[in-house]
């Protein structure tokens, strides 16, 4: 009737309706004066999100194992082609084997430490400081190419600079990791456990020294069965390499792998590499809620809890 009516989200606890009439007066009320058709379509999405969690793990994985068994029966039926019973049968066994971890951010409450450490490493380099958001958002590069843009504004063009003080980044951070600086997210540890049935890993796009040193301290080395970091690998994220070098030496399939991560490059990774689930995890650096961001991931969990049932229905349905 002449009304235009926005509703955006102020948080998660409050929003507001904005009413604007043809004369230039506003009212600011709460939802819950009002026949809130924006709010319940939020609140129908939130719970469709719960609800169909494992509706949606069961047809992922359904799919995994339809597109391998008719892409095996094919090769079958070539007369050119040659496969063993055993090859069949491994190709057909589409299961979760694999969970690959980031580690800054999705393992590890590690932002105060990484944040401080680089601030004194640009100091120390006659560098300006930077704000906490300048380092959330160059955490999505390699730890070379991130202090090339805190340096000079730019992740590609001062490579030798980067190195130079990735280098000294890396010898002064590593010494700083404990339990204290370097601990796991509430939860984390109990979804460690309970999925022990499968194998761990982890993949980092700092240097390896130092993931394995955050799984260390954090006594997860007895159940990881392997931590890189990018100077362990061919290529880091958002490459699939990594992911692929690291199955391939645990020997388990990529699809049968799942990787989790706070960044849009973890997503581009596991997408590119193959993987049967590209987890977010949205308590890292990270807004996963923005779309441009959410669209490189299969599922994103907001809570430790999310990702916990997401995990038990994944392992109840190999």
């Amino acid at each position: 009737t002449g009304h235009t009516v926005c509703a955006p989200i102020k948080s998660h606890i409050h929003i507001y309706i904005y009413i604007y009439i043809y004369s230039s007066s506003m009212w600011c009320v709460p939802c819950s004066c009002i026949q809130p058709f924006a709010v319940h379509s939020l609140s129908v999405q939130k719970k469709k999100t719960n609800i169909e969690l494992s509706n949606f793990v069961t047809r992922k994985m359904h799919q995994q194992r339809t597109t391998t068994t008719t892409t095996t029966t094919r090769a079958t039926d070539s007369p050119s082609s040659s496969s063993s019973p055993n090859d069949t049968n491994h190709q057909q066994q589409k299961q979760l084997d694999l969970i690959i971890w980031d580690v800054d951010g999705t393992l590890a409450n590690t932002t105060t430490l990484a944040f401080e450490a680089t601030n004194e490493v640009l100091k120390k380099h006659n560098f300006d400081e930077i704000s906490l958001e300048q380092y959330e958002y160059g955490s999505r590069y390699t730890t070379p190419k991130r202090f090339s843009y805190h340096a000079c504004g730019d992740s590609e063009g001062h490579k030798e600079l980067g190195e130079k003080l990735g280098a000294s980044f890396d010898r002064y951070y590593v010494e700083l990791v404990t339990r204290e600086t370097a601990g796991l997210f509430s939860g984390i540890r109990n979804i460690v456990e309970r999925t022990k049935s499968v194998k761990h890993a982890a993949l980092s796009n700092a240097c390896g020294e130092y993931a394995r040193r955050v799984v260390k301290v954090n006594k997860l080395d007895s159940i990881f069965e392997m931590s890189l970091g990018a100077d362990d690998v061919s290529k880091a994220k958002p490459e699939p390499g990594g992911i692929r070098e690291l199955c391939q030496k645990l020997n388990v399939d990529v699809s049968n792998a799942c990787y989790v991560g706070d960044a849009p490059s973890d997503g581009r990774a596991a997408k590119a590499a193959g993987c049967m689930f590209s987890i977010g995890v949205n308590w890292g650096s990270h807004d996963l809620s923005d779309p441009t961001n959410e669209e490189h991931f299969d599922i994103v969990c907001e809570t430790r809890e999310e990702l916990e049932r997401f995990f038990m229905k994944a392992l109840s349905d190999n």
